[in-house]
């Protein structure tokens, strides 16, 4: 797909380009940018552009060289900090095809408020790429005879601008401190149960009476039922809307004729876990890196207040609750002490036949009478189990042992011939493999050749517009059609190029894929090797019937087709 591109309409006409014989002509990006800060004072982006606009007109009118503005490039709600912005990639992009020589922008902070960063645009890159840039507030450009003065005063609001948005972000975290120590609630959405209220400037938690007693239900059943997917399964049968969904659409309950998003057991134990609920106000667990990367704060900088709002949940049942979610960890763990998980063999290749998730290995634990235990393991789709979504309406599992002897008993019958004659397998197959090897290198050849007459198709063009036979507009359309045809040429090329480099690769999995058989011959287990090298994927339904996808499945085919007794 061609680059997209938003294009302004020219300020000077052809005419003017061709008559502007005296002084330079400079094809302008305007830029500009809005950050999402509400402590910065900023003009909106439609003025930033406007006053770029101006200032071209006002030099066009006074001066020889002429500068046209040929797109503009808009980041709406981008920080300064961070020249990770879309538009302004995309600006650069033009810039290094040569579609933008003049950069303009309102101010140096409208650029960018790091100062090394945008020092090093200012200074190297725009220079070495042979862009004029402009910052027409602070009277800036390069394009007008510098001094070492006027650098130096490039350098010293950028450093301020720098130093802004660090004396911002650290005023930002001091307010949040303050905050919290008053006992704001300066969190996002709050806690399921609760709304959020403003007192003066202080944000208190008061009990939401849509779901207070939802939450006071869900710690009574899970007392009872000692089971987070128990209780989280009663809730989806009566269709309630989970977090997420209720604080956007304000219902309680999911009507019958819209999609139901439901609850899991992993939130019930989060939801289980916070203290939130007995009024006590934890904040500041996390914080937000330099590198923006949410970490865990140390426990003694957390801000805490006790009886911070009113409670939903008793202080003796969130007890009971918490010595429930022990005892729950403590039954995981010693269930599986003492007995080793085997190798799962079908980690990457199981799949629900219904719905296409990959099935999950359960494993578990069962005691016999004569006091010896044993686990037992079987595969099952999670969704065919879950009750907020109905993507598999039939149970869909399967014994681990059950699934390797049915593969077993397959790949004997599917492999028969293969097992009594590996070398003529081995053979057959690398022939096939070097055969398809050749069809792809002259299928390479063929494009490079249609490259070599496509710049020979150019290179006429540009000979019969010399020659006065086509415009200069016919000859640029004409060039884009080339340079679109190369580039699918090239992309062809490189995925050609990419598969006969992995010929090799292919020939080897090959070649382990008939020594496993081998194995299988000499000794009847289903190993991970086996399945990585022979199987692609299996699909398992509910009624146990599976479906086995063969890797190389092809190349075994037609070597069965070559080897096959000749009837006579």
């Amino acid at each position: 797909m061609g680059r997209k591109s938003k294009r302004l309409h020219t300020l000077a006409n052809t005419a003017d380009k061709e008559s502007n014989s005296t002084g330079k002509y400079y094809k302008a990006g305007i830029y500009a940018r809005l950050s999402v800060n509400k402590g910065e004072k900023n003009e909106s982006i439609d003025v930033q552009v406007e006053i770029a606009k101006r200032f071209i007109e006002e030099w066009n009118e006074h001066h020889s060289d002429k500068i046209e503005a040929v797109d503009c490039y808009k980041d709406l709600g981008k920080t300064g900090t961070s020249f990770e912005r879309d538009e302004f990639k995309r600006l650069m992009q033009d810039v290094r095809l040569g579609d933008i020589n003049c950069v303009i922008v309102k101010d140096l902070s409208r650029f960018g408020r790091n100062y090394l960063e945008a020092g090093n645009y200012i200074e190297k890159i725009f220079p070495f790429l042979g862009v004029r840039f402009i910052a027409v507030a602070d009277g800036y450009d390069t394009g007008e005879d510098g001094s070492n003065t006027h650098q130096m005063a490039t350098e010293v609001k950028n450093l301020i601008n720098d130093m802004y948005a660090k004396d911002f972000s650290g005023k930002a975290r001091l307010s949040l401190k303050q905050r919290r120590e008053e006992g704001s609630y300066v969190g996002g959405p709050p806690p399921y149960g609760y709304q959020a209220i403003r007192e003066g400037k202080i944000r208190k938690l008061i009990p939401d009476k849509n779901t207070a007693e939802i939450v006071r239900t869900i710690f009574s059943r899970f007392l009872e039922t000692e089971s987070y997917k128990a209780v989280a399964d009663e809730l989806n049968q009566k269709r309630i809307n989970p977090p997420s969904v209720y604080r956007k659409s304000g219902e309680v309950y999911c009507s019958p004729d819209m999609p139901y998003k439901g609850w899991d057991k992993a939130y019930m134990e989060v939801l289980l876990k916070n203290e939130t609920y007995i009024g006590r106000l934890v904040q500041g667990q996390t914080y937000i890196s330099p590198e923006k990367e949410r970490r865990r704060t140390d426990e003694k900088d957390w801000k805490i207040r006790e009886q911070d709002h009113e409670p939903l949940i008793e202080n003796d049942i969130f007890e009971q609750a918490r010595k429930v979610r022990q005892k729950i960890r403590e039954r995981n763990k010693n269930s599986a002490a003492g007995q080793k998980i085997d190798e799962d063999e079908f980690e990457d290749i199981l799949f629900c036949g219904v719905c296409g998730r990959k099935m999950t290995r359960h494993s578990h634990i069962r005691a016999y009478a004569d006091g010896s235990k044993k686990r037992v393991e079987e595969y099952l789709c999670v969704n065919a189990t879950n009750t907020k979504t109905n993507l598999c309406p039939s149970p869909n599992y399967i014994a681990k042992n059950r699934l390797t002897e049915t593969l077993l008993s397959l790949l004997e019958t599917e492999f028969a011939l293969c097992l009594k004659r590996k070398r003529e397998y081995e053979r057959k197959g690398k022939d096939i493999l070097e055969g398809r090897k050749r069809e792809l290198e002259s299928a390479q050849r063929f494009l490079q050749s249609r490259k070599e007459a496509a710049a020979c198709q150019d290179s006429a063009a540009y000979m019969e517009y010399r020659m006065g036979k086509i415009t200069q507009e016919e000859l640029a359309e004409r060039r884009q059609q080339r340079e679109e045809q190369l580039q699918e040429l090239s992309a062809k090329e490189t995925e050609i190029r990419e598969t006969i480099q992995g010929m090799e690769k292919t020939e080897k999995a090959f070649l382990s894929a008939v020594r496993a058989l081998m194995k299988l011959k000499n000794k009847r287990v289903f190993t991970k090797e086996l399945a990585e090298s022979l199987i692609d994927k299996i699909y398992l339904y509910p009624d146990k019937r599976i479906e086995v996808v063969f890797a190389f499945e092809d190349v075994f085919q037609s070597v069965q087709r070559f080897s096959k007794p000749a009837r006579g």
